[in-house]
């Protein structure tokens, strides 16, 4: 083998061991925390079985609110601790793997419908909070 086609296959290893790696750490960073408003309440997604867990922080009298977005815009998934302070409520999920999500947390009071009681203030509206870009 020549001198350039040693370099050129060495080469091709190195790019190929690179993408490797890259594809690994992400799959390891896909796990993600988004929190409410003076930290009153978390929204966690772990990528490893797609659990999204909620945390109430605060004994404030509020509920705190996970919001999960995937695909359209319109696709948002609301999900309550309407348990109190120091809880957590655990969702397992079925997304497939490698999908795109975002996720915030805000705080509300509970009234029947799962978008009627949001404090929007408090990180509840994709439009005007960043929250946190995960992936499953």
């Amino acid at each position: 083998m020549n001198k350039f086609m040693k370099v050129v296959s060495v080469g091709a290893t190195v790019i190929t061991l690179a993408l490797a790696g890259a594809t690994n750490s992400q799959a390891a960073s896909g796990d993600g925390t988004a929190y409410a408003s003076g930290s009153a309440g978390k929204a966690h997604f772990q990528a490893y079985g797609e659990i999204f867990t909620v945390y109430d922080l605060k004994k404030d009298g509020h509920s705190a609110i996970g919001i999960l977005s995937f695909g359209s815009a319109s696709s948002n998934y609301y999900y309550w601790d309407r348990n109190g302070s120091g809880t957590s409520v655990k969702h397992d999920l079925s997304i497939a793997e490698g999908t795109p999500l975002h996720i915030w947390s805000c705080l509300g009071d509970w009234d029947g419908t799962v978008t009627g009681g949001l404090h929007w203030e408090t990180g509840c509206s994709p439009s005007t909070w960043p929250g946190t870009s995960v992936w499953a």
